[in-house]
């Protein structure tokens, strides 16, 4: 049976998507829920229309995005923390902590997913860290840990 999605429902399944799907998945789960609508003429029409509205949301986005990462690039954040002798930090610095920083510097609201990093940081020194909008929209920046004073 074919369909029209007006919910996202995976990342495969998105909300103006036209599919085909099967008979029971239609009947038993989509309809019922009102995550979809059969595909008639004008469900067609209204698919067709989200998503010319989706492409162009996502251009604009994409622009804005290549924008901040050309402002945010080479930007250091310094942070201070108390540390062991050996440079060991009580705590650690997370992605939510450097996108926080970060939107502070720049005025705009960073999600702290977009803060590419492996994990936190426990440790003194100079770290390197990839701010990711998109795939063509990336900056890097520096973040610099040092040590407390008393």
């Amino acid at each position: 049976m074919k369909v029209v999605f007006i919910e996202d429902i995976s990342a495969k399944e998105k909300k103006g998507d036209i599919k085909e799907v099967a008979d029971g998945y239609a009947r038993n789960f989509l309809l019922p829920r009102g995550l979809a609508l059969p595909a008639t003429a004008g469900a067609v029409k209204a698919a067709e229309k989200i998503a010319r509205e989706r492409e162009r949301k996502r251009e604009r986005m994409h622009d804005e995005y290549v924008e901040l990462a050309r402002q945010i690039e080479g930007k250091e954040l310094r942070f201070k923390g108390k540390a062991s002798s050996k440079g060991t930090l009580h705590g650690s610095i997370t992605s939510a902590d450097i996108a926080d920083r970060l939107s502070d510097q720049v005025n705009v609201d960073i999600d702290k997913k977009k803060i590419s990093m492996k994990s936190s940081l426990h440790n003194i020194g100079e770290y390197e860290v990839e701010v990711i909008f998109s795939k063509d929209a990336t900056a890097k920046i520096k973040v610099i840990i040092e040590r407390e004073t008393d």
